[in-house]
């Protein structure tokens, strides 16, 4: 009898989680004024919000801070795209290299300085996905098959 209210109680629990979680949220549409196309990666406790877009001059990198975006584009880089932000605001992503030698290496971005992340024997890529508070990168890269990394 007693297993029998258990699982009563738990299913009502389960239940119930979905509309916990959902309530006091509603959807809201994030586009970069101008932008074709616009995809949000990644999200901090302070609400910050960073991802990509695609305009007429390519694919770019950006924050969304209470109400403003900022572009994000590694210097030199034919692409840029940002997949992770921490509540310091060190944001991490991807960006491609000019067509002779191209190759996608990681970046962690500081808010002035930019640190390309390239995992050693990598063969043509390192993606830098998320960053947590302590600064840990985490992502992907190739050799040859693809395996996550931890920096």
């Amino acid at each position: 009898m007693r297993s029998i209210a258990c699982i009563i109680v738990f299913a009502a629990l389960i239940g119930l989680a979905p509309a916990a979680f959902g309530s006091g949220f509603t959807f809201s549409t994030i586009d970069v004024p101008g932008a074709q196309e616009t995809e949000a990666h990644g999200i901090n406790d302070a609400g910050q919000i960073v991802g990509d877009f695609v305009d007429n001059a390519g694919l770019h990198g950006f924050l969304y801070d209470r109400g403003t975006f900022t572009t994000i584009d590694v210097p030199g880089a034919q692409s840029t795209q940002a997949f992770g932000i921490n509540d310091s605001g060190h944001i991490v992503g991807v960006f491609d290299t000019p067509p002779v030698g191209h190759q996608r290496l990681g970046f962690l971005y500081d808010g002035g300085t930019f640190t390309t992340i390239d995992v050693p024997g990598a063969t043509s890529f390192t993606v830098a996905f998320g960053i947590n508070n302590a600064g840990r990168i985490v992502g992907v890269f190739d050799n040859p098959q693809n395996r996550g990394f931890r920096w």
